[in-house]
């Protein structure tokens, strides 16, 4: 089946408590309710705009949040069409929780002809002793989740996730240079889609850097729109 259940929490927690909250159960969103009513969907995206301004001491009723993105069924086409049309990560069906990953992971690629080059992007590109704010900063101003450190050649990957889960544990003016991890993933533009998407499901990852005249990357969004194109 599709999806996962639903984690939530009250309107009434801090976003402190939300962010610990999805950090003890490694989640990108939480959904936000009280009983029956839905306020929103609280993620790592509006996490960032709260440790940014230091406001985490807000209750999340109060808080940045998504709208909820919600479906009647779990129709692939349907949920895929919601993802596109509305620019989210996520539609709430019942009580699952539709993500990005989800539908990528479920998807059948065998005949999906495109390659890397056709669905990468230019990837924002900052040294390894830029100032975590400068880059939560950066992230907020573009939309974006990730940016690709580079010490002359791509060292790592910075993720809007890593960002908040360190919360309270490093400061903002810490270089990203301590973010590094063994997890940057990189492929050939020349690649077919669908053997990228294996090894970005078999390593756990949602960006996969491509390298040629410039650096490049595809995340789980990019997957989405090649996914609508087949549905």
């Amino acid at each position: 089946m599709i999806g996962e259940e639903q984690i939530s929490l009250s309107a009434s927690a801090f976003v402190s408590d939300a962010i610990f909250f999805m950090k003890r159960n490694n989640i990108r969103r939480i959904v936000v309710r009280d009983g029956d009513k839905i306020y929103g969907v609280f993620s790592v995206d509006e996490a960032l705009h709260h440790i940014l301004d230091n406001t985490t001491d807000v209750r999340l009723v109060d808080a940045k949040k998504k709208k909820p993105i919600i479906e009647e069924s779990l129709d692939l086409k349907r949920i895929v069409k919601r993802m596109v049309e509305e620019n989210s990560d996520f539609v709430l069906v019942g009580n699952k929780i539709i993500t990005e990953k989800s539908v990528v992971s479920m998807f059948d690629w065998k005949d999906v002809k495109e390659r890397v080059s056709d669905i990468s992007n230019e990837g924002v590109t900052l040294p390894p002793y830029t100032k975590l704010f400068t880059a939560i900063e950066i992230m907020i101003k573009r939309g974006i989740r990730h940016l690709i450190i580079a010490d002359k050649k791509p060292i790592g990957i910075l993720s809007s996730r890593d960002i908040v889960f360190s919360y309270g544990q490093v400061s903002l003016s810490t270089e990203i240079s301590n973010f590094i991890q063994p997890s940057l993933v990189s492929v050939p533009c020349y690649l077919e889609v669908r053997e990228a998407v294996n090894l970005m499901l078999s390593r756990n990852v949602g960006t996969i850097i491509t390298t040629n005249s410039s650096v490049k990357l595809f995340t789980l969004r990019d997957l989405i729109k090649v996914i609508s194109k087949y549905l």
